[in-house]
């Protein structure tokens, strides 16, 4: 997975945008571009392209329809029997599914920063720190135990 940090250097790529606000691993990025390449595919199709066990393929593809980048459709076939299709997502779609993903962090982050505020004007604000020698618990230089 990407971390936010690369994410935010100048050579971040799409696939690292998908990556890091949808939790996504380097097979499924694969996937969800091999099935915007090909537009509709089989599962059969998918595991011979990325050489990869049908089981493993499925696994990986219900992570995506799950999250909405892609949609299974049931079509039945001539000599009977049903196969299922998977088709990508309209990008205005998958758009809209990752400005949510980072919307909902920015409202994290943004809860996250007012804790820290409230945290560091309390009086009782105290880091615990471990003593590498004996592994005992000390304050590590807060304002109300350096007056003590």
């Amino acid at each position: 997975m990407v971390s936010f940090s690369s994410l935010i250097r100048s050579k971040a790529k799409c696939s690292d945008l998908l990556s890091c606000f949808l939790d996504l691993n380097d097979l499924e990025v694969r996937l969800f571009y091999t099935i915007i390449s090909k537009g509709e595919t089989t599962l059969d199709d998918l595991s011979l392209v990325l050489s990869k066990d049908r089981s493993t393929v499925f696994r990986n593809l219900q992570k995506l329809v799950a999250l909405g980048l892609v949609y299974k459709e049931m079509s039945s076939l001539d000599k009977g029997g049903r196969v299922a299709k998977f088709l990508p997502n309209d990008m205005a779609g998958i758009k809209e599914i990752v400005s949510q993903r980072i919307e909902s962090l920015k409202r994290s982050m943004d809860s996250l920063m007012n804790e820290l505020e409230i945290s560091s004007k309390q009086e009782d604000f105290c880091l615990p720190a471990s003593s590498p020698q004996d592994g005992s618990q000390s304050c590590h230089h807060c304002c109300r135990c350096a007056q003590e």
